[in-house]
């Protein structure tokens, strides 16, 4: 199984609700074949240049495992709806996948040493009252 990212742009003039239904839909068509590592829905954000008329869109970033049959069966399936301004798909490569591992280790020594100055921060203060 391969490693994919999936962003998609979908109409920002639809209910919250549809909008809603559509990520789970999407979801599900993932999970039948794959495995779902994680979904981000980045929210409303202005476009680079409007897509069928609109300035904004909403933007979704799906990352799963995979088999090479499921973002063959995504496209077909965001090609015929409307609801669905763009969409890229990507493999990620494994050098990209080591890198992100590195990142988010990094994040978490950054984020102990934070809590850790919070922490002393905290206790000078007690000491002082």
């Amino acid at each position: 199984m391969n490693r994919y990212e999936t962003m998609l742009i979908i109409d920002p003039t639809l209910d919250q609700d549809k909008v809603e239904s559509l990520i789970s839909r999407y979801e599900g068509m993932i999970k039948a074949d794959g495995e779902i590592i994680s979904i981000d829905p980045w929210g409303k954000k202005r476009l680079a240049y409007p897509i069928k008329k609109k300035p904004t869109g909403f933007y979704v970033l799906y990352k799963y495992k995979a088999g090479y049959k499921v973002p063959q069966t995504l496209v077909d399936d965001m090609n015929i709806n409307s609801s669905v301004l763009r969409y890229m798909t990507l493999v990620v490569d494994k050098r990209a996948m080591k890198q992100e591992q590195i990142d988010l280790i990094a994040a978490g020594k950054e984020l102990k040493k934070e809590e850790a100055e919070n922490e002393s921060v905290s206790e000078d203060k007690k000491e002082i009252n």
